[in-house]
């Protein structure tokens, strides 16, 4: 037992020595490589960061206080020591299912393999956090696994577990990017290990092999473009992006097939990350029945389940157009026509059009008659029109569409390219350019967070919940939708009526809104919307009175979708809508923002 105190007092060689024996006994603790490093703050990392975000490359999933990610710290002391962890998984799968006509499978990426890996690493960690308290009672550590505040590739890179890739992943000399990563923070002055000094050279592979080109240079990822974040995501896709993701219904590693360093590198030594062949490849048309309950036994386990079934349902029926599996028809109708969720009707149409065939026609003209979601009558129109020019159309399913021979064991089987007569025809405009119809744009802080307000000439058009970096994406899609050509531009000016009255109403000062709206929206949501905008300050009603009052009281779920589709809260007063006898019901800025709302108003 080691008898050190923490402190300058304290030799550099018992540390040292303290330090040797924690990594030897990092396997039997489930840990295949430690580093350390001193705790001081990452200067040079807050430029990075700062600039990814000035972008829009930020995924949102990310820390938002950049200081809080450049500054160790600990809560109940001082930082001396960042120690880095990584536990090596498997590339290389036994016997892989393969797709089949009318048995089409999906696949999770690698790190979904098996247990969730936070799971898996936060109880090697806690192992470790206790080996050293054994020695040092009076340690201060906090450990961290991917949700933490740092930036774990950064600490790994600093305390010699690998060096930062142009794939912005963490290369290990030994086990190449096949790693998880964590991290702890100690009190304990530890002597930091060397940073490896090996690098990329001239290889670019993994950014010539991006499937969305997210890989914008070397070490610089556009999260928002990136595969492994899109099939994480919730909402409607671009077609760009549906093309692009193949058959993956989790994550993407083509970064990390294509890497020399990672040739011939597998790692199966740990029995949790063993993947399940039926999990891992499973057959797309029985997840889009799956329930609740099923899903959580059969994904729970795994990393992927994080974001829920939904994500992975859509992906699975972005697959099966993609491979245009036309014994997946019927079962892509049910979906376009019953399914609650826009995003899966939406994507279903996209699918059948993709499939194409008469079956698939009559499926398309059906729910357009049906359809009430703005979205998914978009999607619905060019369904309709690519499956009646679809003898013009190139087949994007041909042409540069080889897969590299080392992803055929479990990356997307699918052939996919990026036709752009096609792809034009669902994605009207650009993400970024100089023409299109301007909508402004401007970010007010208020006390229920940062709002991002747009407009265009016409009017006051969108108010979303959080910064315009974090919500560009969706705001692109919101803006394809409903304008066509178009492109965003910074301009306090035009937004600043609009933030004077927000202040003025967060204040107490202000009880109506006196602005120029423009509504975006389906004759139907426009309805439901003005019935918003003449519920009194403090005021409420429910869904089902809402139907009433615009003479459709069987279309209450209609009415839910339509009040959850409005482009302007707080000034369209969607959060007095309250369920029966009063109870919260859900709001599109999350129920802690609709009480905050609500109390505002019973106070004034």
């Amino acid at each position: 037992m080691t008898s050190a105190r923490t402190g300058a007092g304290q030799s550099v060689s018992a540390w040292e020595m303290l330090k040797q024996e924690i990594k030897a006994a990092g396997p039997e603790l489930g840990i295949d490589d430690i580093g350390f490093a001193a705790a001081d703050p990452f200067i040079s990392l807050k430029s990075l960061l700062e600039q990814s975000r000035d972008k829009g490359y930020a995924s949102g999933f990310e820390e938002p206080d950049i200081e809080k990610r450049v500054h160790p710290a600990l809560q109940d002391g001082e930082p001396a020591s960042l120690i880095a962890i990584a536990v090596a998984y498997p590339s290389k799968m036994v016997n892989p299912p393969k797709s089949e006509p009318g048995a089409y499978r999906g696949i999770l990426a690698r790190s979904a393999w098996g247990q969730d890996y936070h799971q898996v690493l936060r109880t090697a960690m806690d192992k470790l956090v206790n080996f050293i308290r054994e020695r040092v009672p009076e340690a201060i550590i906090e450990s961290m696994v991917d949700t933490g505040a740092l930036v774990d590739r950064a600490v790994s890179q600093r305390a010699g577990i690998g060096f930062s890739a142009k794939n912005c992943s963490i290369i290990s000399p030994k086990f190449g990017s096949w790693i998880f990563l964590g991290e702890l923070v100690t009190n304990i002055p530890f002597p930091p290990d060397t940073p490896v000094t090996e690098d990329c050279g001239e290889c670019t592979k993994c950014i010539d092999a991006c499937p969305t080109g997210a890989l914008v240079g070397p070490g610089q990822l556009n999260a928002q473009r990136c595969i492994s974040f899109l099939t994480q995501t919730k909402g409607f896709l671009d077609e760009e992006f549906m093309l692009k993701i193949g058959n993956r219904l989790y994550g993407c590693d083509t970064c990390q097939i294509v890497c020399p360093k990672n040739r011939g590198k597998n790692w199966d030594h740990h029995p949790e990350f063993h993947p399940d062949p039926e999990v891992v490849k499973p057959l797309l048309l029985p997840l889009l029945d799956i329930g609740n309950r099923e899903f959580k036994e059969r994904f729970g386990q795994s990393s992927a389940a994080w974001r829920g079934k939904k994500p992975i349902q859509r992906n699975a029926v972005i697959a099966l157009g993609n491979f245009k599996d036309k014994s997946a028809v019927p079962k892509l109708t049910q979906v376009l026509k019953r399914d609650p969720r826009p995003e899966l009707r939406g994507t279903a149409a996209w699918a059948l059009s993709r499939i194409g065939g008469e079956d698939a026609m009559r499926a398309i003209g059906e729910a357009a008659a049906i359809e009430q979601d703005g979205n998914v009558l978009s999607m619905l129109q060019k369904a309709k029109e690519r499956l009646l020019s679809s003898e013009t159309l190139p087949d994007p399913s041909q042409g540069n569409a080889s897969v590299n021979k080392d992803e055929k064991n479990s990356e997307s089987e699918q052939p996919v390219s990026s036709s752009k007569p096609e792809a034009a025809a669902w994605k009207p405009s650009a993400v970024t350019g100089l023409h299109g119809k301007p909508v402004y744009y401007d970010e007010l802080l208020t006390p229920i967070g940062t709002l991002t307000l747009c407009a265009t000439d016409e009017g006051l058009c969108h108010i979303n919940f959080g910064a315009y970096h974090v919500r560009e994406a969706y705001l692109q899609q919101w803006a394809r939708t409903w304008i066509g050509e178009y492109r965003y531009e910074k301009n306090e000016e035009k937004l600043s009526e609009a933030a004077t009255q927000l202040r003025q109403y967060f204040s107490g000062e202000r009880k109506t809104f006196d602005l120029q709206l423009k509504r975006y929206g389906t004759p139907f949501q426009l309805q439901v919307w003005q019935v918003l905008s003449d519920i009194s300050y403090g005021e409420a009603l429910t869904h089902e009175q809402v139907a009433e009052k615009i003479g459709r009281p069987k279309a209450v779920r209609a009415v839910l979708d339509a009040i959850h589709k409005n482009p302007i809260p707080i000034i369209i007063p969607c959060h007095r809508i309250s369920g029966k006898d009063g109870a919260l019901v859900s709001y599109v800025g999350g129920l802690q923002t609709k009480e905050h709302l609500l109390a505002l108003e019973h106070q004034s």
